[in-house]
């Protein structure tokens, strides 16, 4: 799309794109995993900080060549005396940044480890939920208003505190109309039945 006779401008365009990406990484967040966010972060990061360096690189290189510019003013205008003391400093900020990641990645999984979650024996992380199509919920609660909606709420509650991102329909949080009960049980993986005093009593 840019000639190659205009190679600043490239470098511009990516950095920008770079980051972009790596603010939107940081901002969607879309992994499920928090390490696996951080490092993706991370790797945008040292991408960036890779544009940056070309561009630094660019700059130095095409003032030096001037003659008009006289000898030094690229020390002066861009802070360095070589060229190769801007690639030692990219890589450095680089370091720091895939540092820093793994530090955050590594208190990130610490802090998860102390929440009590419901994980698989096989990988000890947590089940990927998913919904088949048509399906709005994993879980439908079905109990009685009078005896169990009070520990209904409570399952729920506790459930989702389990299974980060499970979808349970209880009817006090996502019933709109009554007549579209049997529509929100079709629309369902699972029911739970609450069996407390007078459920089977109820018509509902």
């Amino acid at each position: 799309l840019i000639e190659e006779e205009r190679a600043f401008l490239r470098l511009l365009v990516a950095t920008v794109i770079c980051s972009v990406y790596a603010v939107g990484l940081a901002i969607v967040r879309p992994y499920k995993r928090v390490e696996d966010t951080l490092l993706a972060v991370a790797a945008s990061l040292v991408l960036l900080l890779s544009f940056l360096c070309a561009n630094w690189t660019t700059i130095f290189i095409k003032v030096k060549e001037r003659e008009a510019c006289g000898p030094g003013y690229e020390r002066e205008l861009l802070g360095f005396r070589d060229v190769n003391k801007i690639g030692y400093a990219m890589i450095g900020l680089a370091a720091v940044a895939v540092f820093f990641a793994f530090v955050g990645g590594f208190v990130a999984l610490r802090r998860f480890a102390r929440i009590p979650t419901i994980r698989l024996a096989s990988t000890r992380q947590a089940p990927e939920l998913t919904l088949a199509t048509g399906m709005t919920y994993h879980l439908f609660n079905s109990h009685i208003w009078s005896t169990g909606q009070d520990a209904a709420a409570v399952i729920k509650k506790q459930l989702m505190l389990l299974l980060p991102g499970v979808k349970i329909f209880l009817d006090v949080d996502d019933l709109k109309d009554i007549g579209a009960l049997e529509q929100y049980i079709r629309g369902t993986t699972m029911i739970l039945f609450f069996l407390s005093q007078g459920y089977f009593r109820s018509k509902n």
